[in-house]
């Protein structure tokens, strides 16, 4: 009977879930859709999390809060973004680390440790179990609670690894800023080629391209070679940025 009463509590909370009504709902299949989700801002110049399919389409507003929003980077899975918030207008300002299930629009929030450095970079485990973000050192997601502790010493090339932009499948480069500042393609074995010189916001797109930001609009180069694509959006919010990609479940690898 107790067997029973839990199949059926776990079946309505299946259903519940697959019934979720959220932005994305009969616009974009997280984890099956290929899809882009950036920062941009509304009328009120308030930023937040904004997504469209990855060929072109209508952006739509995922978060509706006043506090800023920076670094949104989706999981493994298409199924979740994590991003930092900053809480409130305090002085000195207080940060954190928020993952969204995309399907539900659920938040965990873990704050960044006091005294820590401002977030630049953040990223997720290979399994998409956890997240890391850099704040001066790289913090991560404490098993079982929503606190961030630091990650291990031993731990750290790892977490590293994480919050780069690897490139190709399997990673056989990354992106890495130059001298003077230009965005470039480091190779595993060293060989480095530049980026347009207005390029911005480089990121992994799928198994076989790089995507960044130029006055001419979003770009999405081969990194074999070949003519480069650009994405026709509508609905665009002002000031689209950190743009974060998902190749959907049924893209060829």
């Amino acid at each position: 009977m107790r067997a029973a009463r839990l199949f059926r509590l776990t079946s309505y909370v299946s259903l519940l879930t697959s019934c979720a009504v959220t932005p994305l709902s009969n616009r974009i299949q997280v984890g099956e859709d290929a899809f882009v989700l950036g920062i941009g801002e509304g009328g009120d110049e308030i930023t937040d999390l904004y997504a469209a399919p990855a060929a072109g389409g209508t952006f739509v507003r995922l978060t509706f809060t006043r506090a800023e929003e920076r670094l949104p980077k989706l999981s493994p899975m298409g199924t979740a973004v994590a991003f930092v918030r900053r809480d409130g207008t305090g002085d000195p300002a207080r940060w954190s680390l928020v993952i969204q299930d995309l399907r539900t629009t659920v938040e965990r929030t873990a704050p960044l440790p006091a005294g820590s450095a401002a977030a630049s970079r953040l990223g997720w485990s290979a399994d998409g179990r956890t997240a890391v973000v850099l704040a001066g050192g790289y913090f991560t997601l404490s098993p079982g609670s929503d606190s961030l502790v630091p990650v291990p010493p031993d731990a750290a090339l790892a977490a590293d690894s994480m919050t780069r932009e690897l490139l190709g499948d399997p990673a056989s480069a990354m992106v890495r800023e130059c001298p003077g500042g230009r965005l470039c393609i480091v190779a595993a074995n060293g060989d480095t080629s530049a980026l347009d010189p207005a390029a911005s916001d480089a990121i992994r797109w799928g198994a076989d391209s790089v995507a960044y930001r130029t006055p001419r609009g979003f770009t999405v180069r081969p990194l074999a070679g070949g003519p480069s694509r650009w994405p026709d959006w509508s609905g665009k919010p002002s000031r689209l940025r950190s743009l974060t990609y998902h190749p959907g479940r049924m893209t060829p690898r």
